[in-house]
């Protein structure tokens, strides 16, 4: 199967309970369509149950209308399943179910979630380039993890936000912030959720760091949902994690 899924970085998180999932009932590894801006985050490149990976263009963002995107997000993944012998496709939609991770399930055939847990996977390389940049940045002390800025302004904490909410209610005097401390270009994703899994705190708003978190049953400690608590309940993990959830910033 070819799973054509052009959606974010934190829905991609989302999607790995049910590529496990298909795995154990089928015996069979997927292959996934996702978009070609994804291609250095490196997201699926480690995971078992993927077999081949495509990167298509942005439906939304790349062509003159949705419409048009979308017929040829659609073509090329038609093209890439029959050049690499694929015999289904599916295109996931997130509209099944208020969850999406059960949606999800449902978009690719699967008749239950018995395990609806997300997972990360990271490999050893990632995992020495992330302690090499935690002891240049801020030594054997303890930190905060940071993101302010997403892509999507209207999700963003204020400049400097984290740091100030971080030292107040935490106690924390150091920080890794995404894209000050470091530039998030600069390295793949699983080396940047490797810094974060290291860290004492964290303070997000709703990205594909907060998604880490569920993945890796770390604590949140702050994350910002500026869209409401409709889209934390269509995002959030299925597992217990403790999460601090916020809809309304105040002052700190």
């Amino acid at each position: 199967m070819l799973i054509c899924y052009p959606h974010g970085l934190g829905d991609c998180i989302l999607l790995t309970p049910a590529l496990r999932e298909f795995y154990f009932v089928t015996g069979e590894k997927v292959s996934v369509a996702t978009l070609e801006r994804f291609k250095t985050a490196k997201l699926f490149d480690s995971n078992p149950y993927v077999d081949k990976i495509f990167y298509t263009k942005d439906a939304w963002n790349d062509y003159p209308n949705f419409d048009i995107g979308c017929r040829e997000v659609h073509q090329a993944c038609v093209d890439f399943a029959q050049k690499n012998n694929i015999s289904k496709i599916a295109f996931p939609q997130h509209k099944s179910y208020k969850e999406k991770i059960l949606a999800n399930y449902v978009d690719i055939g699967l008749d239950r979630a018995i395990n609806p847990t997300t997972e990360l996977f990271t490999t050893s390389v990632e995992i020495k380039m992330a302690n090499q940049v935690i002891d240049n940045l801020v030594g054997n002390n303890k930190f905060g993890f940071i993101q302010t800025k997403t892509g999507v302004p209207a999700k963003d904490l204020p400049d400097g936000y984290g740091k100030s909410w971080l030292k107040k209610n935490i106690g924390l005097s150091h920080f890794i912030e995404v894209g000050v401390e470091y530039d998030g270009l600069s390295m793949s994703i699983g080396t940047q959720f490797e810094i974060m899994r290291r860290s004492s705190a964290v303070c997000l708003p709703d990205s594909v760091f907060y998604h880490a978190c569920g993945a890796m049953n770390k604590p949140v400690d702050f994350v910002y949902f500026a869209k409401g608590k409709s889209v934390y309940d269509r995002v959030k993990p299925l597992h217990p994690v403790r999460q601090n959830i916020v809809y309304e910033l105040g002052d700190v």
